[in-house]
């Protein structure tokens, strides 16, 4: 007859409750301010989990939350440094344009979707009639980040930084990252809050 394996029930208990809080990111980020109410939080997960005793899944929840401290204080120190070393720019009169088909014209950054292309421009430089079917939005601004190289193999830096400007009500209209160049396009009337924002941290 097999003998029951308290160890493996831990385990199994502690990789519900990590794979279970991980699926709100809102638990994570309040988990590594250290703002949870530890006891109350494990009695919710053990209803949603539907085993393990209150005292495994505590134990559990206090578990990660030490090590997400642990881990995004080191990234987040990361992350700040390669955002001292950014400059951060503004660039007024910019237009996105969604299409279905390939455009022959002047970008600051483009990227493919699966059904469409979505070109960041100039205004001022489009010229002539597009095909049917494009979309255009035009008065906008585009908040320009340049990095330093590292910046690709770090993560968590879009994160912080389309979390910082959520923590403010400023929508982002398109936001694309590229090698060393962050592109985030805003409505004109969120460009000076979002341009001082980010400005503190460089």
């Amino acid at each position: 007859m097999p003998r029951d394996d308290p160890e493996g029930a831990r385990r199994s208990v502690a990789q519900l409750v990590r794979e279970t809080l991980s699926m709100r990111p809102f638990l994570l980020d309040a988990l590594k301010m250290g703002i949870v109410n530890y006891s109350a939080l494990a009695r919710v997960l053990q209803r949603e989990i539907g085993e393990g005793s209150l005292e495994a899944i505590k134990a559990a929840i206090i578990r990660v939350g030490e090590e997400l401290v642990e881990e995004w204080g080191l990234r987040e120190e990361e992350v700040l440094s390669i955002l001292r070393e950014s400059k951060v720019r503004l660039q007024d009169k910019i237009a996105v344009l969604i299409s279905p088909v390939m455009l022959d014209i002047p970008y600051i950054v483009t990227a493919y979707l699966t059904d469409s292309y979505v070109y960041i421009v100039d205004q001022t430089e489009l010229r002539g009639e597009l095909p049917p079917g494009v979309q255009v939005a035009r008065d906008l601004v585009a908040l320009i980040l340049l990095s330093p190289p590292r910046v690709e193999v770090t993560p968590g830096f879009v994160a912080f930084v389309s979390q910082l400007l959520a923590s403010r009500n400023i929508n982002i209209v398109e936001f694309i990252s590229c090698s060393t160049n962050t592109v985030i396009v805003l409505d004109s009337r969120d460009a000076l809050d979002a341009f001082s924002l980010l400005h503190r941290f460089t």
